[in-house]
């Protein structure tokens, strides 16, 4: 049945593709420990890079069957940033919320200007955090807990690379979460 082959066709594509990003963020984290990361900052306008890691994510989005929110401010707002690396950042938070959040979920990227900072967040309504697990979900191998069995594949590397791009570029990463079952909030 050619229906059939097309589904398990995309499928293996699907698992390829994520196991090519799990080997690329571990290498990236490895390079940074190593000090072997180089960023190539540039003016990037922050609106622009939010729209390309939207566009990256938009099939796990559309495949889970997300109802996913993007506001922007009204006005630029331009980094001295590593378009590439940002994007990374952004693709990670993104995933990260579509893993953990069941299908048919919300979620939410604002991006703010206060004062000279830009703020970026991404809020789901998704499975939360556990208080006791806050303090170290940016550990290198860190995964919360999923009694709920979901199938969610990862290392545990995304967020650990995540922070540490954006303390590459002298910004913070912080997690929020009121806990179990009470979604979380990324911001950059």
């Amino acid at each position: 049945n050619g229906e059939a082959v097309s589904s398990e066709t995309e499928m293996m594509e699907r698992q390829v593709g994520q196991m090519v990003r799990l080997v690329d963020d571990l290498l990236d984290v490895s390079r940074i420990n190593r000090g072997k990361i180089e960023l190539r900052k540039d003016q990037v306008e922050l609106a622009s890079a939010v729209n390309h890691a939207v566009e990256a994510a938009r099939t796990l989005v559309q495949c889970m069957e997300h109802d996913l929110t993007v506001t922007l401010p009204p006005l630029p707002i331009y980094l001295n940033a590593d378009p590439t690396r940002l994007a990374q950042v952004l693709d990670n938070l993104l995933s990260n919320a579509c893993k953990f959040t069941d299908k048919g979920g919300r979620i939410w990227l604002t991006v703010e200007q206060e004062g000279k900072q830009a703020v970026i967040r991404v809020r789901d309504n998704g499975i939360g955090i556990a208080a006791d697990q806050l303090p170290r979900i940016f550990d290198m191998f860190m995964q919360v807990d999923t009694s709920l069995e979901r199938s969610v594949s990862g290392l545990g590397i995304g967020l650990t690379l995540a922070k540490n791009l954006v303390e590459m570029h002298d910004g913070t990463l912080e997690v929020h979460s009121a806990g179990a079952g009470q979604g979380s909030e990324f911001v950059v």
